[in-house]
Parts: structure tokens; sequence; C-alpha cells
């Protein structure tokens, strides 16, 4: 076998079932190589895909029953009859005709884009291995008996120095402090606490108060609001920003002590990505501001930042061009509240037409604005559901007939689709009381893209679509693309992955559920009851993730959940870190350093009375005692 060429391994390896290519990787360096191929493993994902399960199972079935064979041919792209199959060459036919329609469905099924590098066998790891749930070691307090601990009221997370991939997860605490939990995969203290600010911190309670009196307090100020998107962690400057009701706080990762206070008019409902030098984007329940955080803050009796006049008045339900009502002092004031989510679309890219501030909420339209011109609105886009989430991909929307293939397309239009440039704006939300998962496109092209200058926009089908029917049948509250995939939560504690596409399953996840292993797509009840999750993070900056291959293991998700527990989401056979074994080694430091006060409390202690010993003898010398 070591004498074969590789191509040849190849092909004899190819027919292996999965878990038989991952015990081949344990035989020597060259198998290793061969059995982690790409072009194989992508194989192996297209054909493990519920869409290609799903047609090969409708094939057979239609094949078994004659009356369905023609129906089966036009709906399912069965393979095409060769005339003369007692022609020598009628077999070797029907081998070709069968290679040409599986290269034909694997194309129209790559999820990939041209430019974008994938590492198929970590993709097939994480649609199909069983999940793992880790969660971050607790802020306890009071008795370690009594097993109490501070909630996080939201989280983010700070990227390494190159900005790629997860080092820290910050959060801040219901006591009004900030923590720091290690979340760096290399790490082994991952999972584990490795700092924390005082207490009354971000909700401004000083040691003036007991602490007591000064947990009580901060706990009803951190969670008044219960914005979800309240944190933005700038990884460049070491700088986190933490919005607690109405007061925007810029606090010092290194030595987390806060930097500025900047009041705003209303209370904070959403902050965008922080990134120096761009401004960061706050909404409030009325209002958006620019931040730029170059600048000093206001003085406190200053009245320009805490002072907002609302002039409109209540306007038509479907007159969303009059969400921005002027200028009044450089920022926008809302009619309808208010903001949810906001997303900066990257600047390093060819100019568009659709700005670079989109901005959801509980409005049923995007506001979209160049940040040049702000506080002007550029446009809006209709969306008619109510949206919690906004995030974007930088890769074309491919159209629904190209999807779904309707009209049997070509490897070629597929791949003319997605070389053209562009981004796809991807939106969760709720929809007539259930989940919505929207797609729309930002492209150059404006046959494809919803150019909001454009009143005609959102009725190009080609440039949006909707999943309103399987998406789920509660409220979705985040969404983030993970891979090739996306991935969702809902209000019942599901998360779900499904294709680029927006509506083909590929796996789900219950967090209330037990034990690690995958659930079937059918087996979780949409009465699911417990813990939801509120946010949900990769651990892979967008930006890296789309132009260079992520390091195996390396792409997970972070998870924030309603009872404000930090978890971290992977794929494989054994948790990133044990909750258990943190907390026990965080015990036994705690009990080291407790050991360490008293021996060091003992011997201050002991030379104190040596020192009053020698001053006893010393005064005896003269004759005193």
């Amino acid at each position: 076998m070591e004498d074969l060429p590789t191509e040849l391994l190849l092909q004899i390896v190819a027919f292996l079932e999965p878990s038989d290519l991952v015990h081949l990787q344990y035989v020597s360096r060259r198998f290793l190589s061969i059995s982690r191929e790409n072009t194989l493993w992508k194989t192996l994902c297209f054909e493990h895909s519920v869409a290609e399960v799903r047609r090969r199972r409708q094939l057979l079935c239609s094949n078994m029953e004659p009356r369905l064979a023609e129906l089966a041919r036009a709906l399912e792209d069965s393979p095409i009859n060769v005339h003369g199959r007692n022609a020598p060459s009628a077999d070797m036919e029907v081998h070709r005709t069968a290679a040409r329609q599986k290269a034909t469905l694997l194309a129209n099924w790559d999820p990939s884009y041209p430019e974008e590098k994938v590492n198929f066998y970590q993709d097939f790891i994480q649609r199909h291995a069983p999940h793992t749930m880790s969660w971050f070691q607790n802020a306890q307090y009071g008795h370690r008996e009594q097993k109490l601990h501070h909630e996080a009221t939201g989280m983010g997370i700070l990227f390494d120095d190159a900005g790629h991939l997860a080092d820290k997860l910050v959060a801040p605490l219901e006591d009004g402090s900030v923590c720091i939990w290690d979340a760096s995969k290399s790490s082994e203290r991952q999972g584990a606490i490795i700092g924390r600010s005082s207490i009354g911190l971000l909700s401004d309670k000083g040691s003036d108060l007991d602490l007591d009196t000064r947990i009580n307090q901060s706990k009803t100020i951190m969670t008044e609001t219960g914005a979800v998107e309240c944190v933005s962690i700038d990884s460049r400057r070491r700088k986190g920003f933490f919005a607690v009701q109405n007061i925007l706080n810029e606090v010092d990762l290194y030595t987390l002590q806060v930097i500025s206070r900047t009041p705003f008019p209303f209370p904070i409902t959403a902050l965008s990505e922080a990134r120096h030098p761009t401004p960061l984007t706050v909404g409030t329940n009325w209002t958006l501001h620019l931040h730029d955080t170059r600048k000093a803050p206001p003085e406190p009796d200053s009245g320009s930042s805490t002072k907002c006049e609302l002039i409109a008045g209540t306007p038509s339900k479907n007159d969303f061009l009059r969400l921005q009502t002027g200028d009044f002092g450089g920022h926008v004031s809302l009619s309808q509240p208010g903001a949810l989510s906001i997303l900066h679309l990257p600047t390093a890219r060819e100019w568009d037409g659709n700005g670079d501030i989109w901005v959801g909420g509980r409005f049923t339209s995007f506001l979209n604005y160049d940040r040049r011109f702000f506080p002007r609105l550029r446009g809006t886009v209709h969306s008619g559901a109510r949206l919690s989430c906004i995030t974007a991909i930088p890769h074309p929307f491919i159209p629904a007939d190209l999807r779904l293939r309707r009209h049997n397309p070509s490897s070629t239009a597929i791949r003319e689709a997605k070389s053209i440039p562009g981004h796809t704006l991807i939106a969760a939300g709720e929809y007539k009381g259930k989940g919505s998962l929207e797609l729309y496109s930002l492209s150059s092209d404006p046959v494809r893209s919803i150019n909001s200058s454009d009143s005609r926009a959102t009725r190009n089908q080609n440039s949006y679509y909707h999943n309103r029917q399987t998406a789920s049948s509660s409220k979705l509250l985040s969404v983030a693309p993970h891979g090739t995939r996306l991935v969702f939560s809902d209000g019942d504690g599901n998360m779900k992955w499904v294709e680029r596409d927006g509506f083909t399953p590929v796996r789900q996840l219950n967090i209330n559920s037990d034990g690690p292993a995958a659930q079937p797509l059918s087996a979780l009840s949409a009465e699911a009851s417990g813990d939801i999750v509120q946010k949900i993070s990769p651990t892979v900056a967008s930006s890296y993730a789309s132009h260079s291959e992520v390091p195996l293991g390396e792409d997970n998700l972070i998870i924030w959940t309603g009872d404000g527990k930090l978890g971290m989401v992977e794929f494989g056979r054994s948790p990133a870190f044990n909750i258990e074994d943190v907390d026990e080694q965080a015990q036994a430091a705690q009990e080291m350093e407790q050991a360490k006060k008293e021996r060091e409390y003992g011997q201050e202690l002991r030379r104190a009375l040596e020192r009053q010993a020698a001053e006893l003898r010393w005064m005896r010398g003269y004759g005193l005692r």
C-alpha cells in the first residue's frame, strides 16, 4: 500500500466510511495526509447532507413505484435513461451520465465560494459529530456551600493580537463588575476566570456603601434595561464598551478601570462593533448616535448629550421614511422605538451603494446610513418582521431559483452567481408570532441588490429570501455564520444550523436536553421549555474565516443564555473544558492562597512577638520592666 501512488490510494480510501477514515489517520503521516484530503471530505459532506439523503430516498421510492417515476425525474433530477441498453457501450454511458449528474449536484450543493478557504474535514465534524457543551466558571459569592453565583448581563469576545481567534471572554455581571475568562483553545486554563474588577464598577456604586447595599443596587441597575447587544469589545486597543441604562462605560481591559462615562438621552438598547478608529454606533430607545472614542467625554453638566427633543408625531404604519425626523445635535431621532441590533459593514470593499451602517429592531424595516453623511437617512428596506439580530457574510447572495434548482441550472450558472462581488445581510426576528430568518443581497449589481435608494428593491425577488415557514415556531433571538452554515437560536431553547440558503436543515440541539449526543432533526419538541440562547458569538473573526483556513478545533460558538450563563458549543467526543475541574482548580488555588496568607500572618505575628520579647530583655538591662 505504501508504494502505491497517492492518486490511486485516494480512489481506494474513498470507499471507506467516515469513521474508518478517522482511524486510518493513525497509521502513518502519509495516510494522515491522504485521509484529510479536502476534496474527499467535501464529497462526504455532500453525500451525507440532508438534501442529498432526501433526494436519494425519494429517488428510491420513485423507482419502487413506476407511477411516480416520471414525476421523480422532473422534480428530483433522476438519472437520464440511456437508450440501447443492450449495446456494448450502454454500461459506460450509464456510468458517465451518473458521474456528470453527481458533479452537477455537487456543484449546486457546494456552500463555499471561489475565494473562500474551507476545511471540509472540520466542516464534516461540525455537521455530524456529537456536540459538546462546556460552561464557563461561575463568578461565585457568599459561602462556598451556598453555591451562589452572579449572572452575566451580556458578553463580548476579546480576540488575540492578530485579531483572528478568541482569546478572552468579557462579560458584565449583575453586581456591576466586569469579569474576564480565558477562552483560548491553546490555554490550560480555558473556561476559568482570570480577572475581575471591583463590585459596582459599571453601576458606579463605590466602597462608600456596604457590600450588600452595593450588590443589591447594582443588580437593579444592571438588569433594568435588559439589552442584548450591550457589550462591544475593541480588540485592537484592548478596551470594552458597556451600556448600563443610559450610560456608556469605556473600560480599560488591562487595568479593569473605567476610562469614561458618556450619558445618552435614553436607555441604550444596542451597540455596534467597536473597531478603532471607526466611531461606535450607539442605539437608544429613541435615538441613534455616533460615538467617537477619540473625543473627550462631555462634562457632567453639559446638556448637549443628555437632552434630546422628539418633535415627530406618530407616523403611519408603512411610512418608515419618517423614522428619521431630523438632525438634532448630530444624532438621529426615531419616531418608533427601538434599535436592537446595529451592523457595520466592512469599508475595505467595492462601494455598492448600500452605505455602511444597518439598523434593525422593533420597527419592521431596516434603516441604512452612510457614515460620511450621518445623520441623514440614506434609505430603508421593508422586512415586515420585528428583528432581534442582524449580521452579514462577505459573500454574494444566491437567488432562490438557483438555490432550489427550479430550472435545473448548470454548475456554470452557480459559479457565475458566486463570483459577483457583494455581501449577504442576514436577519433573525419574529413575524406574526413565528420565527423569521431573512437573507438580503448587497451587491454592486443592481439586479441582485436591495439598493436602499431604489423604492423597487423589496419587490425584486432575486435580491432577498424569507424563511418564515420552517425556521421556528417561536421568535428567533440570535443568528451568526458558522463555517459554511448559519446558526440561529429561538425562544424554545433550540440552536439550529441551516445551509447558507437559509432553508435546508443541517442539525440542531436544545441546550436544555441531557447528554452530549447530537439529536436527530425531528427528535426535539417545539414545546421544549427552560433556558434560551440570547446571543451567539463565533470564536473566529468573520474576516479571518472568509479568507483563511481555520485551524482544526478552533471554530466554535460561545453562547450567553437567558439565565445569565456563558458556555461554549463545539463538536467532538470530549468537551473543551469541564466546569467541575475548573471549579476544583479554583477552589484548590483559593485554599492554597488562604493557607499562604495564614502562614504569612503566623510568621508576621511571630516576628512581632520576637521583637516584643527583645524589647523586654533590653528594658530589663536598664532595670525596667
